[in-house]
C-alpha cells in the first residue's frame, strides 16, 4: 500500500531554472555542457560551495552574482498544476521533496512561494552532500519518512534517478507532463 509520494524539484514541480539560463547565457555551450553539468552536481553534493558555484556563473556570463541568481530565478516557473494536485493529495499520503540542488536558491524560491508546508520531509542534496541517484539518499528519505520501500513513489524527471529509486524497491514515475502523472498515479491505485 502506498503511503507517500516523493517528488523531485527541477523538471516536475517547477522547471530547470538552471538549464535555462546556462543555455541563454554561456558561449559555446554545445561544447561545454559537460562542464556545466559537473559544475552543477558539484555543487549540489557540496563538493564545492554555492559562493563558489556563484562566482564561476557570474565570471562565465560576465555578469554579476546578483544578475545570476535574478536571471535564473526568472526562468522557474513552477508547475502550478501539479502542486495544486499536490496540495490534494496531502493528508491521504505523506509528501517528500527529494531535489539535487543547491540550498540558497531552493530554500529562497520555497519561502517566497511559501511551498515547505507542502512537505512533510525533505531532502536539499546540497545540505546532506550527497545526489541522486546514490541509494544513500533514497535510504536517508526512507528512514526520514518512516516508511519501507514498496510503500512510496518516488516521481522524476530523469530516468537514472527513477532507476536508481527502483533498485532499492521504490515505485518510480518518470514525469513528462502533468497529464500522465495522473494516469500512471491511477495505474498504482493512487487517489487524487
Amino acid at each position: 500500500m502506498i503511503k507517500a509520494l516523493i517528488f523531485d524539484w527541477a523538471g516536475v514541480l517547477a522547471t530547470d531554472g538552471y538549464w535555462v539560463w546556462v543555455l541563454k547565457n554561456i558561449k559555446n555551450i554545445a561544447n561545454r555542457k559537460e562542464y556545466f553539468d559537473h559544475l552543477s552536481m558539484d555543487v549540489d553534493s557540496a563538493k564545492i560551495s554555492h559562493n563558489e558555484f556563484m562566482e564561476i556563473l557570474a565570471r562565465e556570463s560576465r555578469k554579476t552574482q546578483e544578475e545570476v541568481w535574478q536571471e535564473v530565478k526568472n526562468e522557474i516557473v513552477l508547475n502550478d498544476k501539479l502542486i495544486s494536485l499536490v496540495k490534494k493529495m496531502k493528508g491521504k499520503y505523506q509528501i517528500g521533496l527529494l531535489s539535487n540542488f543547491t540550498f540558497p536558491w531552493l530554500s529562497e524560491i520555497l519561502t517566497e512561494n511559501n511551498l515547505w508546508i507542502l512537505f512533510d520531509k525533505n531532502i536539499i542534496s546540497s545540505e546532506y552532500k550527497m545526489i541522486k541517484p546514490n541509494p544513500e539518499i533514497f535510504q536517508k528519505m526512507l528512514r526520514m519518512l518512516n516508511l519501507k520501500p514498496e510503500e512510496t513513489v518516488f516521481i522524476d524527471d530523469r530516468q537514472i534517478h527513477i532507476e536508481g529509486a527502483r533498485r532499492l524497491g521504490l515505485e518510480g514515475i518518470l514525469f513528462i507532463n502533468n497529464a500522465q502523472f495522473i494516469e500512471d498515479l491511477e495505474k498504482l491505485g493512487i487517489k487524487i
